[in-house]
């Protein structure tokens, strides 16, 4: 999946993402041998107290701390990190957006709520008389807006439920960081919901860290703050065995659901009746909901790398693409598959479908430890220059980009475009897409026969110490097990 609103990256498919800061390689090998160190038996579910836990495969308690380990390993002395949640945002009037939790919340805790923080402290910060180095906030509980909103955990449940041993009421924030703050040089901070806004009305543009630092000038001077990123970032590229098996139920969740909607595919339905019968899938089957808003485009549209209006009628002769992940347990897939609305492929839709499944079997077996993230890429690139000079469609491979404007690969996890360095070398334990396309809009330098055609395929893979593991390939992939999907 490609997404819009971002600078397209040519090469890594994803959004341009920082670079890992300081020693990337010491920080994943560290939160490995953390994470295997401890069992992986799932939270089990029940009541606490007041609060229920429903889901019977959540991420355990013990990995969650061996995370919050690994940070408080790698700051020093004088720095401290402070993870908020993401706040509720208004969709219209009284309505807000679905809550979705900020990614650092999720990976250091598993907490699922608003109003929440999790300070990490190595020299330790003093609560009602005692030194903790870790310390939970969560808003206290409120019976009449619980009524209304659902029931929270409350301070005197969260530690039964989270495993942090010290839990106090979110109001407190502020006293405990006045407290903290004289003795740090840094502070790693994840809270805002952008890192630079501009005010159309004045043109000015506020760079949240640098008003944060403003603002606390008069406490601590002294104080620099970096994003929390810059720590957690390189942690989470590696993906836990638990980790990965919250991916491969994302990943069936999402094949079982691009069967389903193939399969009752017909001319004459609309896109968002395709959508709606994806995403009922994806809730039929325990997701909590898409990891990205849906792309389900036929005929011109196919060749739209990011629509998602999803409108338009589908007619006779139509291909209909369809890039649409699940999201479980905050991890996401993202698959995509196209297929001929009315069952077979024309001769022009089938060769430019082999050419970019040709394309992804040789990129996939390039996603190899210790190969180039760009590795599959460039064998990509080479399949499809060679297939579209082979039929006309361009006159030399350098033109490919005309056909084929997009990288083939971003990882994939907590972000549906997870975190992860594209110019560095792919490691056992990466989870990565794989997704060439060819897409020959209307009014193309080439024959009129070949317009409108546009073809994706993409796959969810593991990297391992030996051959990639595929999560998606039990779902149908060639042009003849697409059209068998279609007519069964």
């Amino acid at each position: 999946m490609n997404r819009t609103g971002k600078r397209a990256n040519l090469f890594a498919g994803g959004t341009p993402r920082r670079r890992l800061a300081g020693p990337a390689g010491f920080v994943i090998r560290m939160l490995a041998l953390l994470v295997l160190a401890v069992p992986l038996a799932a939270q089990e579910p029940g009541r606490y107290g007041h609060y229920d836990v429903h889901d019977t495969d959540l991420l355990p308690r013990s990995e969650f701390a061996a995370r919050r380990a690994a940070v408080l390993r790698m700051l020093d002395s004088t720095s401290a990190m402070l993870v908020r949640s993401v706040e509720e945002r208004t969709r219209s009037n009284d309505v807000s957006f679905p809550f979705r939790q900020r990614n650092s919340m999720l990976y250091l805790t598993g907490v699922e709520e608003t109003e929440s923080a999790l300070l990490l402290v190595p020299q330790g910060v003093r609560v009602d008389g005692n030194i903790v180095r870790e310390l939970l906030f969560v808003a206290p509980r409120n019976p009449r807006m619980e009524l209304w909103l659902g029931v929270r955990m409350g301070p005197e449940v969260a530690p039964s439920v989270t495993g942090i041993s010290v839990v106090l009421s979110y109001t407190r924030l502020r006293g405990i960081l006045d407290s903290l703050l004289p003795s740090l040089h840094m502070l790693y901070y994840d809270g805002w919901l952008h890192g630079s806004e501009t005010e159309p009305l004045t043109g000015t543009t506020r760079i949240w860290d640098r008003e944060m630092k403003k603002d606390l000038g008069p406490r601590a001077a002294h104080l620099q703050v970096q994003h929390a990123g810059m720590i957690i970032d390189s942690m989470r590229v590696i993906k836990s065995p638990a980790e990965v098996e919250l991916l491969r139920r994302a990943v069936e969740i999402s094949m079982e659901a691009h069967r389903e909607t193939i399969r009752n595919a017909r001319p004459g339905m609309h896109e968002y009746e395709l959508e709606a019968v994806m995403e009922s899938e994806f809730l039929r089957r325990g997701s909590e909901s898409p990891g990205y808003p849906s792309i389900v485009g036929s005929g011109p549209n196919t060749c739209i790398l990011h629509y998602e209006s999803n409108r338009r009628r589908t007619e006779p002769g139509d291909l209909v693409l369809m890039d649409c992940g699940a999201e479980y347990h905050g991890y996401s897939a993202d698959i995509t598959r196209t297929f001929p609305v009315s069952g077979t492929f024309t001769p022009e839709q089938r060769a430019i479908y082999e050419i970019v499944a040709e394309a992804q079997r040789e990129a996939i077996d390039a996603c190899r430890a210790g190969n180039s993230f760009l590795l599959p890429h460039r064998k990509a690139v080479r399949v499809i220059a060679a297939g579209l000079v082979r039929l006309g469609i361009i006159h030399d491979e350098a033109e490919y980009i005309k056909h084929f404007m997009h990288g083939t690969s971003h990882f994939l996890g907590l972000d549906v475009h997870d975190v992860g360095n594209v110019h560095g070398r792919l490691r056992p334990g990466m989870v990565m897409t794989v997704e060439p396309g060819i897409y020959i809009a209307a009014g193309s330098d080439c024959d009129p026969k070949w317009w409108n055609i546009g073809v994706r395929i993409e796959d969810d893979v593991v990297i391992t110490d030996d051959d990639p593991l595929n999560l998606s390939a039990g779902l149908a992939h060639t042009a003849d097990e697409i059209e068998q999907l279609m007519q069964r």
